[in-house]
């Protein structure tokens, strides 16, 4: 058995190498059968993301796909000439396969470290493989553990907590103000790119009314529309300042749009109560002697971005945990798979030794015999298969229940190694293990 990974990601290869060889989602299932087809006999899992396009193979030593047949794949699926992306690719084999897997369903490898994405993205990839029937025992048992050590990295590392982004580092800033947001008002001043993310994050909150002010009103109400919000006049900014809660600020005007003078006014009509403004425009919105009034609470920029460089501190202190627990999984799932191995040939020899034994016996007695008819021997030839079926049910479900057993790595399971020696199978070859770590 060989595994291998091919592929490019976001360190490898530019946005637009990715994006030539990426198998969307019209395109997803059509690969994975040509892969089938090209490749018999072998199984196949294709993760593609914004940041990454992985192909994944497993199959028989003898007849598993290499780097350079796994390329021209690529290269014939998306008529691309080698050159093109063969300098990109990054592959992994056998053991380094299974690590490499799972450091990615724990976002070791994305982009954005500790994001929880890529962990479903896995899934959706292993799921379209299954549906499509071109992942198999092999694969069925590397991407079920890689799912569960994704998610086994997450509890106990804490990778994912803490928003890196100043919109959801934003977002976490007013949950933590507010308990709830069904009677709160929001209002997002500024329709640009930084006001739709930042409407994004919001609408996680359900807050009961969504105000959007723009100088372009054109602009306000088209993203009011696809947010569910209601679009106000840059004229009318001082009455939805004082029906906001909650005011996120994203202009890129040259200057403060709201004076201290002005918001003193405003927080007046408001009587007092309690404003969370998060100013996160360059230059800002805000002058920045707002935040010393009663009950109101400004934070600007730098300070989410302190945040959010804090929050990502605390995720690099779980990168060695995550990689300890990710080692040993790793070493786990592969002697797992390489047990599986060495059991399916044990198996193997087993019942070959089991057929000659009755072949050789069968043919002696039918010699000495020649009195018997066809009816008399096919009789007797199944008494005897029957006899060597029923004989060896139990040594073959030990050794398929040891190979799902826990054990040390690199050690041969005492319950093979036995049943080698009680049917005289310790002469024969043992079957070499067909994964071997390629560093």
């Amino acid at each position: 058995m060989r595994l291998l990974a091919l592929g490019v990601d976001h360190r490898s290869a530019p946005a637009t190498v990715r994006e030539a060889l990426a198998f969307g989602d019209s395109r997803l299932g059509a690969g994975l059968d040509a892969l089938r087809e090209s490749f018999p006999g072998n199984e196949f899992v294709v993760l593609s993301t914004c940041n990454r396009v992985e192909v994944y193979a497993a199959g028989p030593a003898d007849a598993a796909p290499d780097v350079d047949a796994l390329s021209d794949f690529i290269s014939e699926f998306h008529g691309l000439r080698h050159d093109a992306f063969a300098s990109h690719l990054v592959g992994y084999h056998d053991e380094a396969v299974v690590g490499h897997l799972f450091r990615v369903a724990s976002s070791l490898e994305s982009l954005v470290l500790g994001e929880g994405q890529i962990l479903g993205q896995v899934r959706e990839a292993y799921r379209s493989a299954v549906d499509r029937k071109a992942a198999g025992p092999v694969f069925h048992a590397v991407f079920q553990n890689a799912l569960r050590v994704g998610k086994l990295v997450r509890e106990k590392t804490g990778m994912d907590q803490g928003k890196l982004s100043v919109a959801s580092v934003a977002v976490d800033l007013a949950r933590e103000v507010f308990d709830t947001f069904a009677d709160k008002t929001v209002l997002v001043i500024g329709a640009g790119k930084m006001g739709d993310l930042t409407l994004q994050h919001l609408k996680a909150l359900n807050p009961g009314r969504i105000l959007i002010v723009n100088r372009n009103l054109g602009r306000a109400e088209a993203v009011a529309a696809r947010w569910q919000g209601q679009a106000v006049p840059f004229e009318r900014l001082n009455q939805a300042l004082i029906d906001a809660d909650l005011v996120i600020s994203t202009t890129a005007a040259a200057e403060p749009i709201v004076t201290h003078d002005q918001y003193v006014r405003v927080q007046r009509a408001r009587r007092n109560r309690l404003a969370l403004i998060l100013d996160i425009a360059i230059p800002r919105d805000f002058d920045p002697r707002i935040g010393d009034l009663d009950q109101v609470a400004l934070y600007h920029v730098d300070d989410l971005r302190a945040q959010a460089e804090q929050n990502l501190s605390r995720r690099r202190k779980g990168v060695e945990p995550a990689l300890q627990i990710i080692e040993r999984e790793t070493a786990a799932c592969y002697t797992a798979l390489r047990r599986q191995q060495d059991a399916g040939m044990l198996l193997r020899q087993l019942g070959d030794r089991a057929d000659q034994v009755r072949e050789r016996e069968l043919e002696f007695l039918f010699q000495s015999l020649p009195q018997l008819t066809e009816a008399d021997r096919a009789a007797i030839a199944h008494m005897a298969s029957r006899l060597q079926n029923q004989f060896l049910h139990h040594p073959r479900a030990a050794v398929r229940s040891a190979a799902s057993e826990p054990a040390p790595p690199d050690a041969p399971h005492p319950v093979l190694t036995a049943v080698r020696h009680l049917f005289g199978l310790a002469d024969a070859p043992v079957p070499k293990p067909g994964l071997k770590k390629i560093t």
